[in-house]
């Protein structure tokens, strides 16, 4: 349970940051995955972002004390809509900080839900169950369908969640990410 309690005290100063920056943003990877299945351990915290090169150097004075915040590559990666990453100083936890590009992050941040997470008082904005098994099914692919651990998570996501899915919008954007025979599969339609 340390590993829940570290990675969600980053995550809320994190998630106040780009609260205060107005910067539109949800919580994805094992983390909401564990919202909506089952929580495993996990190295780093993966935030989808619409952070702009112009706020990039107030997120760094905001984090920068707390954080090994490399900010030039922060504004580098921002500028070319690229992935990067800042580490806790005190949990040596690792954030990815995602850039929100694609129409489907567009809606999964729409459809993002304000989620207080269990044992805290932490307050952030979280992929709906729909999203995070989306997102998955892609990274599962993209991955080349080896991982054991994406294809657990997605196991135990739909198991948790058979009722509550809806499978209108799923059918609707595995179609566009590519995964409409992974759904299926997990599915078990």
């Amino acid at each position: 349970m340390r590993d829940y309690v570290e990675a969600i005290d980053a995550l809320g100063l994190v998630a106040s940051a780009l609260e205060m920056l107005q910067v539109p943003y949800f919580v994805t990877g094992a983390l909401a995955s564990g919202i909506h299945g089952e929580f495993r351990a996990t190295n780093d915290v993966d935030i989808v972002a619409a952070l702009t090169t112009t706020h990039v150097p107030a997120f760094h004075a905001l984090l920068g004390a707390r954080f090994l915040f490399d900010l030039p590559h922060a504004q580098a990666a921002v500028a070319n809509a690229e992935m990067f990453n800042i580490v806790d100083l005190i949990y040596f936890l690792k954030i990815d900080l995602i850039p929100l590009r694609s129409a489907f992050d567009q809606a999964a941040a729409a459809r993002a839900e304000v989620t207080t997470f269990a044992g805290s008082d932490v307050r952030a904005r979280v992929a709906t169950r729909e999203d995070i098994l989306l997102a998955k099914l892609r990274w599962y692919r993209l991955g080349g369908e080896q991982s054991d651990v994406q294809r657990r998570d997605i196991a135990r996501l739909v198991e948790m969640n058979r009722g509550a899915l809806d499978r209108a919008y799923l059918s609707r954007w595995a179609v566009t990410l590519g995964v409409s025979d992974l759904l299926a599969r997990a599915l078990g339609s």
